[in-house]
């Protein structure tokens, strides 16, 4: 069976959509599927028994010109492919369900453990934002969007997180930067691994608490907020001005606990670095989501706080003044993240996809 999976490499998301798909070639292979990446919209991309889209690929149309999408997925639609749409975008809630009539699957990377939740307006566009607008009064413009069908709704899956890439200092090398350039020339003829360096938990910390925050965002709301993360830490002696790139993950690897707010989606790549380095994730609350694979086990994995900061500084002081059980946290958050990108984990991740492929 050959699935064309039409993508780019255009954004970190793209790059963390198309890197587990890579490196778990063989495992489709040994199955019988066979992935071919297209990389540009053409007649090519329909050569298939079933097409994977990246959502990023349409990103431009979803502004300029909506109707092309649904012609493209109508095209697709008539030749009776199997179409799972991946949308690749941030945050539980997305603006693409108008795809929802051509498509078989729409999968996001986090979605609201209660689907039901899909059928809600929230006023924002996102739930955070919501929340966060009403604490601060930061004026958030109103956002109008379409919602699924009652019926869509068990079209909508889990895909996977963006902790499928290489999101230690490393990325930003020379090496690295030309392997994301030639990745989709060379993806048909070499095979593509996937290994990154850990720093073990328990090593010597002498920073209590790493908290790194840019304010150049496009939501107020998360502005309000991550200044009120920053008062917090300004209180708490922490800093929060930011780092040269090898002072950052210096400072990382030799920081006890590292703050991870939400960014444009509840999940950040800042997550990832945090546990990549050892550091102990402190996060707000995530219950409202299920995400793949299942980094974010409050209490297990990470610790999350309220989304109005009250208990964040107590958190904190109990993290600090409990080593045993934050080293613990660190290293269950490593061996989750160490096995989804595992070879096991990797084959895991394919035959998580063929079922898919073989669902209703």
């Amino acid at each position: 069976m050959k699935i064309s999976i039409l993508t780019n490499n255009s954004c970190p998301n793209s790059k963390a959509f198309n890197c587990p798909l890579l490196a778990s070639k063989p495992y489709f292979a040994d199955k019988g599927f066979n992935l071919d990446f297209c990389w540009k919209i053409s007649e090519a991309v329909f050569n298939c028994d079933v097409l994977f889209i990246n959502s990023n690929v349409f990103r431009a149309y979803w502004r300029t010109n909506k109707p092309y999408i649904f012609n493209f997925l109508e095209n697709a639609k008539s030749r009776n492919l199997k179409i799972l749409w991946f949308d690749t975008t941030d945050s539980t809630w997305c603006t693409q369900f108008e795809v929802m009539p051509y498509v078989d699957l729409f999968l996001k990377s986090q979605i609201f453990a209660d689907r039901t939740m899909y059928l809600k307006r929230f006023r924002t566009g996102r739930i955070f934002t919501d929340l966060f607008d009403g604490l601060y009064k930061t004026g958030e413009k109103e956002e109008n969007y379409p919602f699924p069908s009652k019926n869509d709704l068990a079209k909508i899956r889990i895909s996977w997180n963006t902790c499928f890439e290489n999101y230690t200092e490393s990325r930003f090398g020379l090496t690295a930067r030309i392997k994301q350039k030639t990745r989709p020339i060379l993806s048909s003829m070499i095979r593509e691994g996937l290994s990154i360096s850990f720093t073990a938990p328990d090593t010597q910390r002498d920073i209590k608490v790493s908290c790194r925050l840019g304010l150049s965002h496009s939501r107020p709301s998360v502005v309000a907020h991550r200044k009120a993360v920053m008062k917090i830490m300004e209180e708490m002696n922490v800093a929060t001005s930011k780092l040269s790139l090898p002072e950052y993950f210096s400072e990382l690897r030799n920081s006890q606990i590292g703050v991870g707010p939400f960014g444009v989606g509840e999940i950040t790549l800042r997550d990832f670095e945090i546990i990549i380095c050892g550091a102990t994730l402190l996060k707000p609350d995530m219950s409202h989501l299920e995400t793949w694979p299942d980094l974010f086990q409050p209490d297990r994995t990470f610790i999350s706080h309220k989304w109005d900061l009250s208990d964040m500084e107590d958190k904190i002081r109990s993290l600090i003044g409990n080593p045993d059980r934050r080293i613990h946290l660190s290293k269950e958050a490593q061996n989750v993240y160490k096995e989804a990108v595992s070879p096991s984990g990797l084959a895991n991740f394919a035959e998580r996809l063929i079922a898919y492929i073989g669902s209703e």
